[in-house]
């Protein structure tokens, strides 16, 4: 049970409704969504919708890590997923799978991720989940860091890293929330899926 009530967007105010929109306007009933984000309102926005204008604030600054951390659609879906992965976030995991989905990733490349098979992945993916895995636990050392700018200049390497750090202070934050998946979790082996 969620341990701080998620808003009803009724109730929200009429002009920053918005805000609990998924990544489109389309309302589209969850049973018809296939892995699609489209339509309805997400519980974490409806959460953060207690406060109105931090809500507002997290958006644009989800926004602006999710298009400017110099990633493809697929980087940066290894990140958020490896993230959501090594922080335990099922909330994360679930939204993410569908949006890597969506992207085209195969599922063989998800599952790579949550059994922790990098070995399986191209090179530069298999060095995005080594550093969010060090990244998530405190432990990035030279010999991480060195991996991955072999394959990212430094650039994208910051970007890597603002968009893991908001990913995990997002999960951190939907944890001690207890804010519930709006489905079925997909599960780590997407066996719901």
């Amino acid at each position: 049970m969620p341990r701080i009530p998620p808003v009803d967007p009724k109730e929200f105010p009429a002009d920053k409704r918005d805000l609990l929109d998924t990544l489109s306007d389309k309302d589209i009933p969850p049973e018809e969504r296939g892995h699609s984000l489209e339509g309805g309102t997400l519980n974490v926005y409806r959460t953060m919708g207690q406060d109105p204008a931090l809500l507002e604030q997290f958006r644009a600054y989800g926004s602006a890590v999710w298009r400017e951390s110099g990633l493809s659609p697929h980087e940066r879906e290894f990140v958020i997923l490896a993230t959501a992965y090594y922080a335990d976030s099922a909330y994360e995991w679930h939204q993410h799978v569908r949006v890597a989905l969506d992207e085209g990733m195969d599922p063989e490349q998800i599952l790579a991720v949550s059994r922790e098979e990098q070995d399986r992945l191209e090179y530069n993916h298999a060095a995005i989940v080594d550093y969010v895995a060090a990244f998530v636990t405190g432990t990035v050392d030279d010999a991480t860091h060195d991996r991955l700018a072999e394959c990212y200049d430094d650039e994208t390497i910051l970007g890597i890293g603002m968009l893991s750090g908001c990913y995990l202070g997002l999960a951190r934050l939907l944890d001690a929330l207890a804010v519930e998946c709006e489905a079925p979790f997909v599960g780590w082996d997407l066996e719901n899926c």
